[in-house]
């Protein structure tokens, strides 16, 4: 293939996929690191689908697909120990590798080209640097173990023998990294044997135990590393938050598109199917703000677009209209309406001075705007040809004011969707730029609302009674696979007003909705209904298209929401008063937790066991007594508990007040 083979070398690739799908990621990755490879065995954890392994077939014939057990640890012990010492021995290297990385970002030559001229015993790429605790445990320097390359002078070694041969079948991760990765460059190391690592982390010692995950940008960039971890794009951000501003996925991300010649589309692949989008949306910062008074400059890409708005509400035209205005006369406008009040809007529009063309569309008033679109606009969406359609709907949720709250709180809901959908000329016009430049951009909707009713039911998580609909709607009706969590948000188009591209929608747009799947308008309600489903479906939708939904924000709104967030976090950290404990915010919610699952265990004990004492007193004491007598000593046993909760619930009524 071009390249001059300096080592008689074999690659043992560790696979696994919850789907038994390799990602195009993998393909590309082979590819390059095939031609420094004598032979290649490939290990499938798990299972092992058609097209993957036709992929695999093009680098290897020998592929062993093996029960998930032992992770890769187990696969590459399975592998040399099947191919027995001597075997192995033929080899000058043999690198046990998997598919948690993705690369090559600068050719494999310059690393082979550098750790072929070393003199040890065995070697790696990164190394995660020594850790001591303060209670004096620690983690010892080791090379981390998604690439160890064995030299045969190692390889033939007994005390390597005995090591593959004793080891255990670990039953999880964590026994894998600390019963293996952890000390196995520590253990021969102590025997004698001499490790290098391609990258030197030594240098950012007293920045980051672990830079390949915290500082992964930098290490491209100035250290010029070849892989990246894909765990960089979907970690749990506590622990980015707790190491960094949050930075790391992002910084990394934007390197790779405009200093490399790395596809990010091979990022994509490699998370979007087998990964939660909450985490992916956190680590890569799913957000723009957009200028709502100029436009963005535009690479010359152009998307043809329309816009659907659902009309019910005829009282509010003309806070409809104030947002409609600002529709570009290049995007089609199309509303849906039932057939009764087509001629009111019609002149309505005129009387407002709304010019702008536009095609009405009859609906059925069933499902209300869920069903316009996806069946109402159905063909308006699908056979026009538009790359990106947005949608919008007046919005009134009268049901809040009959359960006792403010209008504006609704009205508040109904502004930030309007202004983060169809906030201005300009601000539409940057949202199609968005798509145009970022073909792998599915949706853009603004960010769920968290002020007054709405915190409790999007804040921390905003699946409400809707999780298990959700996720049959998503696995049996549009037979599509993704990663769902009921205790992460859906990062959805919470409020159905939102802009996506037509591929990234297509399953949910495609399902032969009738109206008749909706209920009708008076037996919907707040939540639980199918409707209320496909809100919360259409960013797993986007995911499993193979595209990605992002929050979007005017940079007039995003003044708004920054200081919301910074007042919710304010007052929740308040509210915590002396229990607040640790530095980090990982630390401080920890150390919340632990005081009210152990507060909740005392309480519910002395409850238990007064209510046990007082039974006991009431059998033996007071029921032997006369019925009057009884009576008495029961109303007076209860006049504490009635003050307690009248002072109670006066002062909860005072402080809202004020």
């Amino acid at each position: 293939m071009g390249v001059e083979r300096k080592m008689d070398r074999l690659g043992i690739y560790c696979f696994y996929d919850m789907n038994g799908h390799a990602s195009s990621f993998i393909d590309f990755f082979l590819k390059s690191l095939r031609p420094y490879l004598s032979d290649l065995i490939i290990v499938v954890n798990g299972k092992l689908d058609s097209q993957s392994r036709d992929m695999f077939l093009a680098f290897t014939d020998k592929i062993i697909i093996r029960e998930n057990k032992g992770l890769d640890a187990a696969a590459y012990r399975q592998v040399m120990l099947t191919l027995g010492w001597q075997k192995l021995s033929d080899y000058d290297e043999i690198i046990c590798l998997n598919d948690t990385v993705l690369g090559p970002i600068y050719p494999f030559s310059e690393m082979f080209d550098v750790m072929d001229a070393k003199d040890v015993d065995f070697w790696g790429i990164t190394t995660y640097n020594e850790e001591h605790n303060a209670d004096g445990t620690g983690i010892p320097e080791h090379l981390q173990a998604y690439w160890h390359a064995y030299r045969r002078s190692l390889v033939q070694s007994e005390s390597f023998h005995r090591y593959w041969e004793q080891m255990p079948v670990f039953d999880n991760y964590a026994d894998v990294t600390h019963k293996h990765e952890i000390p196995f460059t520590k253990h021969f190391s102590d025997l004698g044997f001499t490790w290098a690592a391609y990258v030197d982390c030594r240098k950012y010692t007293n920045q980051s135990h672990y830079p390949l995950l915290y500082m992964p940008m930098q290490l491209v960039r100035d250290e010029r590393c070849p892989i990246i971890k894909r765990r960089c794009f979907f970690l749990d951000y506590d622990f980015y938050f707790s190491q960094t501003a949050g930075q790391s996925a992002m910084e990394l991300y934007e390197y790779i598109k405009d200093y490399t010649e790395y596809d990010c589309s091979y990022i994509w692949d490699a998370v979007l199917p087998s990964y939660n989008i909450y985490n992916i949306a956190e680590d890569m910062h799913l957000n723009y703000v957009l200028p709502s008074r100029v436009e963005n400059p535009s690479s010359g890409k152009h998307v043809k677009a329309a816009f659907i708005f659902h009309i019910f509400f005829l009282d509010l035209l003309n806070q409809t209209f104030r947002y409609l205005i600002n529709i570009p006369d290049e995007v089609d406008l199309y509303v849906t309406t039932t057939e009764d009040k087509i001629t009111s809007i019609r002149e309505a529009m005129h009387e407002f001075g709304l010019s702008h063309d536009v095609t009405f569309i009859p609906v059925q008033n069933r499902g209300r705007d869920v069903s316009a679109l996806l069946v109402g606009a159905r063909d308006v969406v699908l056979n026009r040809e538009y790359d990106v359609i947005g949608f919008a709907h007046d919005k009134k949720s009268s049901q809040n004011q009959k359960n006792g709250h403010n209008g504006t709180e609704t009205d508040g809901f109904t502004y930030k969707l309007m202004e983060n959908t169809l906030g201005s000329k300009p601000f539409v016009r940057n949202v199609l730029t968005l798509f145009a430049d970022n073909a792998r951009l599915g949706m853009v909707c603004p960010p769920p609302p968290y002020h007054a009713l709405y915190f409790a039911h999007t804040l921390p998580s905003d699946w409400g009674p809707n999780f298990d609909m959700t996720k049959d709607l998503l696995t049996s009706r549009l037979h599509l696979c993704v990663p769902l969590d009921i205790s992460k948000s859906t990062h959805s188009a919470m409020g159905s007003c939102y802009w996506f591209r037509v591929d990234a929608l297509r399953p949910l747009l495609e399902y032969p909705w009738r109206y008749e799947d909706f209920l009708p308008e008076g037996e919907m309600g707040a939540d639980g209904s199918i409707s209320h489903a496909i809100e919360r479906a259409n960013g797993y939708v986007t995911q499993a298209q193979g595209y990605y939904p992002a929050w979007v924000l005017s940079d007039r709104y995003a003044r708004i929401e920054v200081d919301s967030l910074f007042h919710v976090v304010n007052s929740m950290l308040l509210g915590m008063g002396p229990h607040r404990q640790g530095e980090t915010m990982l630390q401080v919610t920890n150390s919340m937790s632990q005081q009210l699952n152990r507060r909740g265990r005392i309480i519910r004990f002395m409850r238990r066991n007064v209510h046990l004492g007082l039974k006991w007193f009431t059998r033996h004491f007071v029921q032997p007594l006369p019925k009057p007598v009884t009576n008495v000593l029961y109303r007076a046993a209860w006049w504490p508990i009635r003050i307690y909760r009248s002072v109670r619930d006066f002062l909860s009524g005072f402080i809202r007040k004020r």
